[in-house]
Formats: structure tokens, C-alpha cells, sequence
């Protein structure tokens, strides 16, 4: 294993940020793998799964069982986890231009205009680093949630291989006319060479939500990960094959999210996975003891997908996405 720090200078004098990337050398016989996390600073569990995954890619390189080169950046945003205020990491949006990190990338050819902003320098050099792959995974979570995906519409069947490999509960997908996101920047940045029969795959992985980090889940992940390596031909190994589990499949845009019309104490009746009819209760809010209280209905038959992880909520914040689905 090789290890490279890269040094992002900051906007401001006598201050800088850098990233570690490490890199494990295969025999260039399969694909070349990047795997990235935390560019949501805050959220920690593909960083801990990344942990407990780099000692596997060691021992495999070591044994010469590694047939494809791998890039592992642990953590894709030392200017997101330098943003604390009043206690609390804030690493979704940057302060210093208040843009989401996974929004908002730069045109190719931008890489070394250090008039940009250090934010924009970050997305290029990240953006740099994963385009050099044949396989992108970014590793996020939600507030509270399973493991789940997001895939473009044509990259479906590669996007089912790996939510086998880690036992994902669905896939979302996308046409990818809008990339607006790091993985669809990427198959942007792909498509613009032309290459006919384009079989490179990104996706990006939501393992489950913010407070999801244990020894046992980050285990758990870092060997979904390393058996996906292992049936794409990356690594050399012979596993038993995972449980049985089927994803169910969503467009993105079929994903609601429902707001509350109150501000309050947030009283949820739903849990992540479950099956919900039209005008179901998901929730009530209760803004002042002892008054009305405000119930919040979903709009049509679903899978709740996700919950918000705080118990109080303003007027406008989402309380649950629903995923609009068949019945099984």
C-alpha cells in the first residue's frame, strides 16, 4: 500500500487542508476500483467501513491476490470536518459559499485554477482521482435508513450486483441528464471520452443512517465491500455467496419527501422498510402541550425509505421519504 497526501491550500493565509489517498497495486488484469467517503463530512459510517476494508486490501495485496489496482480516500472532506460550530460538526454545506459538497462540481479543465475557492479545488482533485477508475462507489448515509443505492438507469444490472454484495434493501435510480452529483459528474466526465461499450459503473451508497456506527455494522460493510471486489475480479478469493436479497427498484423521482406543515416535538408511527397505504398516518406533530395536535397523512401507497433523525422539527422540515411502490 502506497499512501499519497494530496495538500489543498485554503482561501485563507497560513492555512491548509489535505487528503490521504492510498493506493493498492493489482496485476491490471481487472478493474481499477475507487472507493471514497465522508464527503459529507459528518457522515461516519463508510469511513468506518473503509477501516475495517483497508486490511483486507493489504492482506490481498500482500498475497498477491489483488487483480485490479484500488484508491481508497477515507475521508473525502477536511474542509467539511473543520466546520464546527458550537459543538457540532457541519459538513454538508460549505461555510465559506453555503454549497452542498455534493452539488456544485466544476468543468473539466478547472484543476489547476487556483483562483477557485478550496471547496472547488477538493471536488477537482477528488473528481481527478475517481474519473481514473473503472468503478466508483462514494460512501454516504441518511438521517435514519437502510442500506441503499443510487444508480443510473442503464448501469441497473451493475447496480443489483452490488446491492447484493451488501445486502442493500433498494436502488434508486436516475437517467442522468442532470449530474449533480459526484458519481454522475463522473460518468459525465466518462462519457465526454466516447468509449463504445462503456461497462465503468458508479454509485453512490447510502449505509443506513447517522448514528449506524458500530464495530459490528462497520464488519459487516467492510465485507459487503471486499465481496463485491471479489465477484467483480478485483480481488482473488473464494467466499460463500451472501444471503439472498433482492432490492426493491425506484425511480428517484418516485422518492417523496413529506414535510410538516408545524413546527414541533416529532411523533413518528413508521419505521424504515415499512409498507404504508394512501393516507396513512406517518406522524404527528405536537407544537404545543396540551392544544391540537397535527397529523401528517402520506400521499399514496409506498415503502417509507428513510426517516428524519431529530425528534424536533420546524415548519417545512421532512419527516419521512416515501419510495411510491407496488406491493410486493
Amino acid at each position: 500500500m502506497e499512501t499519497e497526501r494530496i495538500t489543498i491550500e485554503a482561501d485563507n493565509v497560513g492555512q491548509e487542508f489535505f487528503l490521504r489517498v492510498l493506493r493498492f497495486s493489482g496485476t491490471g488484469e481487472a478493474p481499477v476500483v475507487y472507493l471514497q467517503a465522508a464527503l459529507h463530512a459528518h457522515e461516519a459510517p463508510g469511513m468506518v467501513a473503509l477501516d475495517r476494508l483497508v486490511p483486507r486490501l493489504k492482506q490481498a495485496e500482500n498475497d498477491g491476490r489483488l487483480a485490479g489496482d484500488v484508491i481508497v480516500v477515507p475521508h473525502a472532506n477536511p474542509i467539511g470536518l473543520s466546520q464546527v460550530l458550537f459543538g457540532e460538526t457541519h459538513g454538508r454545506f460549505d461555510f465559506g459559499g453555503r454549497q452542498n459538497f455534493n452539488r456544485g462540481f466544476p468543468p473539466v479543465g478547472t484543476e489547476d485554477d487556483t483562483s477557485q475557492p478550496a471547496n472547488q479545488r477538493l471536488k477537482s482533485t477528488l473528481l481527478a482521482l475517481a474519473s481514473q477508475a473503472d468503478i466508483v462507489l462514494d460512501l454516504h448515509c441518511d438521517h435514519e435508513g437502510p442500506v441503499y443505492l443510487y444508480v443510473q438507469e442503464r448501469m441497473l444490472d451493475a447496480g443489483r450486483q452490488l446491492a447484493r454484495s451488501l445486502q442493500a434493501d433498494a436502488i434508486l435510480t436516475d437517467d442522468g441528464a442532470d449530474p449533480f452529483s459526484f458519481v454522475l459528474k463522473v460518468d459525465e466526465r466518462w462519457m465526454d471520452e466516447g468509449l463504445e461499450h462503456d461497462t465503468r459503473f458508479a454509485a453512490t451508497v447510502e449505509l443506513r443512517g447517522m448514528i449506524d456506527v458500530t464495530f459490528e455494522l462497520a464488519e459487516h460493510d467492510a465485507l459487503g465491500l471486499y465481496r463485491y471486489l471479489v465477484e467483480i475480479g478485483t480481488v482473488s478469493e473464494t467466499l460463500p455467496p451472501a444471503p439472498a436479497n433482492e432490492p426493491f427498484v425506484g425511480d428517484i423521482d418516485a422518492a417523496e419527501l413529506i414535510l410538516t406543515p408545524a413546527s414541533g416535538a416529532l411523533l413518528l408511527d413508521v419505521d424504515v422498510g415499512e409498507w404504508v397505504t394512501e393516507g396513512q398516518r406517518l406522524a404527528v406533530i405536537v407544537t404545543t402541550a396540551g392544544l391540537a395536535r397535527h397529523e401528517i397523512h402520506t400521499p399514496f401507497d409506498g415503502v417509507v425509505l428513510t426517516r428524519f433523525d431529530r425528534r424536533i422539527v420546524r415548519r417545512g422540515d421532512y419527516v419521512v421519504k416515501v419510495l411510491r411502490h407496488k406491493h410486493p
